[in-house]
């Protein structure tokens, strides 16, 4: 029934906008330690456009990596109907928003239109914030879109992951995390990395096996310091 309930615009609208509400108290309340904040220092601020990455699962601790002035962000989401309550949500904090492609019978609806967009902003300064392993899985694991952008605007990837003592767990797909408030909580900067313009389709595989080892090693690393069994990828 909650799942019908989420095809009205005014279902997702509301719902979208409590969850913004709790994000707000999530990184008000949370007592956050930034991890490798040097491998990131040049970048935030600057003004350069960046293309961030944090896994699915950490979404509702998204916005304590930065403070209003940090970063320009634009929220990349798909056009499904988990992605319109993401879209709500998003608006409710004062982000922008890509809307992205919609799989339908092999074939990605909007997919042109969103990578256009994305380099729009790049290209203007903003950050794209991407969850890769988005929004059905594999969990995880990392696609070639981010690296098709930096290759293509010379933007900085930056990979970053959350983890936080008191949570809630689901048994769902990208095993997602509910903060709870009043907890510690880790933040932890990946290294930039930035695709050179020559790279070939083939040489793109050793960026992001990379990229995503390195992310899935900080979610390990930043999840057994809290008390919490790593989630291993799919």
């Amino acid at each position: 029934m909650f799942k019908r309930l989420l095809r009205r615009p005014r279902v997702q609208s509301t719902f979208g906008w409590s969850v913004a509400q709790y994000m707000r108290l999530i990184k008000r309340t949370t007592r956050w330690e930034f991890r490798y904040a040097e491998r990131v220092s040049h970048i935030l601020g600057s003004g350069v456009g960046v293309i961030a990455l944090t896994w699915h699962s950490r979404f509702l601790m998204l916005t304590a990596a930065w403070e209003a002035d940090e970063l320009d962000p634009y929220v990349m989401i798909s056009r499904s109907r988990d992605g319109a309550v993401v879209a709500a949500t998003c608006k409710a904090l004062g982000l922008k928003t890509i809307r992205g492609s919609r799989p339908k019978k092999g074939k990605n609806k909007g997919g042109d239109a969103a990578a256009a967009a994305a380099l729009t902003a790049l290209k203007s300064g903003g950050c794209v914030v991407i969850t890769p392993d988005g929004p059905r899985g594999p969990r995880q694991r990392l696609g070639e879109g981010p690296l098709r952008l930096s290759r293509a605007t010379g933007a900085p990837i930056m990979p970053c992951t959350f983890a936080v003592a008191r949570r809630k767990q689901f048994n769902s797909w990208d095993r997602f995390i509910l903060p709870k408030l009043f907890g510690k909580g880790l933040i932890l900067w990946g290294t930039p990395v930035i695709v050179p313009a020559e790279t070939s389709d083939a040489e793109l595989e050793s960026f992001r096996v990379t990229i995503e080892t390195e992310m899935n090693a900080l979610l390990s690393e930043a999840d057994n310091e809290l008390g919490h069994a790593a989630v291993d990828p799919t």
